[in-house]
């Protein structure tokens, strides 16, 4: 049985659904009016229950009044003539005046971008991320590496730390000459031991809700060291692009501005975070990483990656786009009936694969096979995967509470989920059998947790 949600959780719920339904609209790409799209006798898909959705007020910054100009000081007016003394008096001798100290330059500024940045132990990836640097903000760079490819900056954090990060990354402001190369630099860790043989591999980036702070967090998880970390607030609905460069995500206004709330992407390495499109939601690649596809409301919409170009597929509900095909699996109800479905963006083709009114989340397997999904087909929400042509349903869990967001990873051989089987919800990982299933990391979810999504790259 499903826990029931605190009065607290479901004010938070109800104000996010509210938050979410408001500001996932996908607007036209061009400067035009919104096109508005009405669909005559056509059922909708039905989502299995509400929406989550999040929006805490921005906050509003205090203005700092201007401290006042000091007014100049006019100048002591000057004798017109000095008087005549009788007799010149003697004029002992001064001492030598002390010669005056030139002022040191100001050091170089280092000046992080947009997006933050990882500030690490040493100069190189292979140092542990030891805090963050916060968008925007200015840190004095006190040394650098030999290739002045990285600088050691000060200080970081409420612990004021000295940290490096990656020279390309920041924009420094200052003459960087004087900077000495740092005449002692930490041995890097050793290596982590890897895996065992058959261990899943790579990070998986998916977000928590904080509910405590009352906000959404975004966070990845490294399956070869075992460790998290926190990455980004008010950022959801991770999809990798398939060659693993970047990844798109659903901003919300807690991370952006109310007029570029929607479809952003940014690098995998977290850098060149930027919109790509107003609203939408639940975004996924096409397989050359050209175009993307999303849903507004319970229709779906494809778009260039720029943003351009936007155009509505029809109506349907968690698109996810094959790796190796143009077929796009979501959720439909299409006279009356509904399933999953697959759907050509450019012909329209369109074919049934399941029957279940409650299937929802398609995700593809790497190869472009099979399909996961879930569904309430034997009770409560479980995880199943079935072939791209409808054969071969197999049920992959048997909980008595709920599974759901199935997510590949990049070798096909797992499937990652989140579930609340332990009464609080955490992320699981399982064969694509749906056997040796592990937990992995603790991460709670609303209570309305249908439209969110990982993400996993190698």
């Amino acid at each position: 049985m499903s826990r029931s949600p605190s009065p607290a959780l479901c004010l938070l719920c109800l104000f996010l659904l509210a938050t979410l339904l408001a500001a996932c609209q996908l607007p036209p790409a061009t400067p035009s009016p919104e096109p508005v799209v009405q669909v005559a006798d056509t059922p909708t898909a039905v989502p299995p229950t509400d929406t989550p959705t999040a929006e805490p007020p921005a906050p509003t910054p205090t203005p700092v009044p201007p401290t006042d100009t000091p007014t100049p000081i006019p100048p002591t007016d000057t004798p017109t003539s000095i008087p005549p003394t009788d007799t010149p008096t003697a004029v002992p001798p001064t001492d030598t005046p002390e010669p005056t100290a030139t002022p040191e330059p100001a050091a170089p500024q280092a000046v992080i971008g947009d997006s933050g940045l990882n500030v690490r132990g040493g100069p190189g990836t292979n140092y542990p991320v030891i805090a963050t640097a916060p968008p925007g903000g200015s840190f004095a760079i006190v040394v650098k590496n030999g290739d002045a490819s990285w600088w050691q900056i000060c200080c970081v954090g409420p612990d004021d730390k000295e940290g490096w990060v990656f020279a390309s990354l920041v924009t420094v402001e200052g003459a960087t000459s004087g900077i000495e190369v740092a005449k002692e630099i930490p041995e890097p860790p050793a290596a982590p031991a890897p895996p065992p043989a058959g261990a899943p591999r790579g990070v998986l980036v998916y977000s928590v809700a904080n509910m405590d702070a009352e906000k959404w967090e975004l966070w990845e998880h490294n399956f070869d060291s075992g460790q998290s970390k926190f990455l980004f607030d008010w950022r959801t609905e991770v999809e990798f692009s398939p060659d693993y460069r970047q990844f798109a995500y659903f901003a919300w206004p807690g991370d952006v501005s109310n007029d570029q709330v929607g479809i952003w992407a940014m690098n995998a390495d977290y850098s060149d975070a930027h919109l790509i499109i107003r609203g939408g939601a639940y975004p996924s690649w096409s397989p050359d990483g050209g175009r993307l596809v999303a849903n507004s409301g319970a229709d779906m919409y494809v778009f260039n990656a720029d943003g351009s170009g936007l155009r509505r597929v029809g109506p349907g509900e968690y698109p996810a786009w094959s790796r190796t095909s143009n077929w796009i699996a979501h959720r439909a109800c299409v006279g009356g009936g509904c399933g999953i479905y697959l759907t050509d963006p450019d012909s329209g083709a369109q074919q049934r694969l399941t029957t279940g009114g409650s299937d929802g989340q398609p995700a593809w397997s790497p190869d472009g096979q099979q399909i996961a999904y879930i569904s309430q087909d034997d009770g409560n929400f479980e995880i199943y995967r079935v072939n791209a042509d409808g054969t071969k349903k197999v049920r992959l869990t048997d909980s008595p509470t709920s599974d759901g967001l199935p997510i590949w990873s990049p070798d096909g051989q797992w499937i990652a989920f989140r579930s609340d089987r332990d009464g609080t919800w955490a992320i699981y990982v399982m064969r694509s059998d749906g056997s040796d299933v592990r937990k992995v990391v603790d991460a709670p979810v609303l209570p309305l947790w249908f439209f969110e999504k990982m993400g996993w790259r190698p």
